[in-house]
């Protein structure tokens, strides 16, 4: 057989690379990524190279071009034009500053982004654009089509839902997929899948019973040639069902290397045999010409992450969750403050910022403020019945156990722990679940207007059913604390709105 009768597509996916473009020990490799890139284009230049999503958000270098100078052009985007992305999937964490911002992004983009359930809230038909396109390679018809994970995007940014709405990943994927068949006849289906898969191969009690929608996805179709995934920043590659899965880890540290071989026939083309490797990013070189492309807003992320917001903040050292959960603590009472600058209520409600939260004291940056605080969260004005207010403290203390008086088992995402002001509650943790919290001067049957956290609002949805939004602040949480710590006459005064009983 004539060599020419044979072609070879190489296949390079990328994932979860959250805005890491800051080079150097707390950068990121995608410029390492563009060095193997275009090693690979000049040995065969038959290469499509996709990422999975989870690009635009998650580090400080993303806060930065999203909140504080979002008229600029972002990084990111410059480098995966720069790089030529072919496409890229849709993760929950691009909706993170909100429809308007990811939006402005896909403009600014050379590449699609592709997601088939992301859909339009009245006519169902998808958000952006077509969900899928076709690249042809020497005669080589290749469909790569998106797919978001629904059940990730509940947590995400709540005000896009009067346009967007997530119909399910399972059901949109059978349609879709079929239509791609049907109209397109591909030679090589890809699925960038972004919502994770739990690695086949493994059979405990635990993985069977955390079966995911990828998994199913590979299981009940069957008719998908390569799947990427995303969003557990795992790097791994597996079959099944004549699938090919791999997910390329994060913040590119690692990609997913796929040569695929063609045969061909008469009038279509089959695949004569699959290669798949890891490549580790740490052993190439930057890359200088994508170096330089991001050289200003590199120097702009590091002046801006050096600028001092306090010379002399009070200490607000958080000692590990059991801190803050157990009494009122100068951090909390400086998320009330910050809070009540734009819902100034008799009621407040703050949540932990983020998982092991630290705090800091003394000399703060906008670094150490976005440690603290890294998301774009705003105060919202809400009214609630007093039986959700006590159902959400309910909630965050069933998830919790002491033993002698000390924090022993926590099996709640620490950001769901919220803190109240205005009102005074005890919590006694010797009695079940859901006993536990003991309002002492709100009736469960009246309604209260209530200063609330957005994230507060996105994450107990389940629990606010008679709530009212009267309004949602442009002002992050981030930016009323920075506020107040600039302010020298700002002091912090700790409210004993609550005790808890351990024994």
């Amino acid at each position: 057989m004539m060599k020419s009768e044979n072609i070879s597509i190489d296949v390079i996916a990328t994932s979860d690379m959250h805005s890491y473009f800051l080079n150097g020990p707390d950068g990121s490799n995608i410029y390492r990524a563009g060095t193997y890139v275009n090693q690979v284009r000049a040995e065969n230049e038959n290469v499509i190279l996709l990422d999975s999503g989870g690009s635009l958000a998650g580090s400080l270098a993303a806060y930065y071009y999203a909140v504080v100078a979002p008229y600029k052009r972002h990084p990111m985007i410059k480098l995966m034009n720069a790089m030529h992305y072919d496409a890229s999937g849709i993760s929950p964490n691009e909706f993170k500053f909100g429809l308007s911002f990811f939006s402005r992004s896909i403009a600014l983009s050379k590449f699609p982004w592709l997601s088939a359930n992301i859909e339009y809230q009245r006519t169902k038909e998808p958000y952006f654009s077509t969900p899928y396109t076709i690249k042809k390679i020497a005669g080589v018809k290749i469909a790569i089509v998106g797919l978001t994970s629904d059940g990730l995007m509940k947590r995400e940014h709540f005000e896009m839902e009067t346009d967007v709405t997530m119909a399910k990943t399972m059901l949109t994927a059978k349609r879709w997929i079929r239509y791609i068949h049907e109209s397109e006849s591909p030679d090589f289906l890809i699925v960038i899948y972004h919502g994770g898969l739990n690695q086949l191969d493994q059979s405990t009690k635990a993985h069977k019973q955390e079966v995911n929608e990828a998994e199913k996805i590979i299981k009940n179709l069957g008719v998908i040639d390569l799947l990427i995934t995303g969003h557990q920043h795992q790097t791994y590659i597996g079959s099944e069902n004549e699938t090919l899965y791999v997910q390329a880890g994060q913040n590119a540290e690692q990609l997913v290397h796929v040569n695929v071989n063609f045969k061909k026939h008469t009038t279509s083309y089959e695949v004569d045999h699959v290669n798949s490797k890891i490549v580790d990013l740490n052993i190439y070189p930057e890359d200088n010409a994508l170096l330089n492309t991001t050289y200003y807003d590199r120097k702009a992320v590091e002046h801006w992450m050096e600028e001092v917001v306090s010379e002399d903040a009070p200490d607000l050292i958080v000692n590990g969750l059991e801190d803050v959960v157990t009494r009122p603590h100068p951090f909390t009472q400086l998320l009330h403050d910050a809070l009540k600058k734009e819902c100034d209520f008799d009621i407040s409600c703050v949540h932990l910022p983020r998982n092991g939260e630290r705090g800091f004291k003394g000399r703060v940056t906008n670094a150490d403020l976005f440690e603290a605080y890294p998301h774009p969260d705003v105060p919202i004005d809400i009214t609630l019945k007093g039986e959700e207010i006590k159902g959400i403290l309910e909630y965050s203390y069933a998830h919790l156990e002491f033993h002698n008086e000390t924090l022993s088992l926590t099996i709640i995402d620490e950001t769901l722990c919220t803190f109240w002001q205005g009102i005074e509650y005890t919590v006694d943790m010797t009695k079940p679940p859901y006993e536990r919290v003991k309002l002492d001067n709100i009736n469960l049957n009246h309604m209260y207007r209530v200063g609330m956290t957005d994230y507060c609002y996105r994450n107990y949805r389940h629990i606010l059913s008679s709530a009212i939004i009267h309004h949602t602040s442009e002002v992050t949480m981030a930016e009323l604390i920075k506020r107040n710590l600039s302010n020298k006459n700002y002091r912090i005064n700790v409210d004993a709105y609550f005790k808890v009983k351990m024994a």
